[in-house]
């Protein structure tokens, strides 16, 4: 038995063997677990620029082709107004049309354009997915079944 009452905190030999292992496995896996939270991150980046991208794509196609419509729209409009209208008078119109449409959508902006566009990267980029883990899935099944 030894005098110094501090003793059984200091570590013999074989002690500081196992410690030191411990701390060197402890510090592996602290680097694996940084490791897979950085690919973790990644792969999270990956997926909402996806999709991000991929609604950009859509809606620039979706413009192009609306404005083919628009475009043809207005030529059979003008046509139909030639009918009865000059023709100063009938592209006149038109041009008023949209320039009311114009009006429209600057003053209801927000609405239109500016919070669904937030909302939408909103909800890309901060709504992250829940993760499941099988594990935890069994274990609880299994639990509910015991009792």
């Amino acid at each position: 038995m030894s005098l110094n009452p501090l003793s059984r905190f200091i570590p013999s030999g074989e002690d500081r063997e196992n410690s030191t292992e411990a701390y060197r496995r402890l510090i592996s896996e602290i680097r694996r677990l940084v490791g897979l939270e950085v690919e973790d991150a990644k792969l999270m980046l990956t997926e909402k620029l996806t999709l991000l991208l991929g609604r950009i794509t859509l809606v620039a196609v979706a413009f192009v082709l609306s404005a083919c419509v628009v475009i043809f729209l207005s030529m059979s409009l003008s046509h139909l107004l030639l009918q009865s209208f000059s023709p100063w008078l009938t592209y006149l119109i038109v041009a008023a049309f949209y320039g009311v449409l114009v009006g429209i959508v600057a003053l209801f902006r927000r609405q239109l354009i500016i919070d669904p566009i937030a909302r939408y990267i909103s909800l890309v980029l901060l709504d992250p997915k829940p993760k499941h883990d099988d594990n935890q899935k069994s274990d609880s099944n299994s639990a509910d079944e015991k009792q």
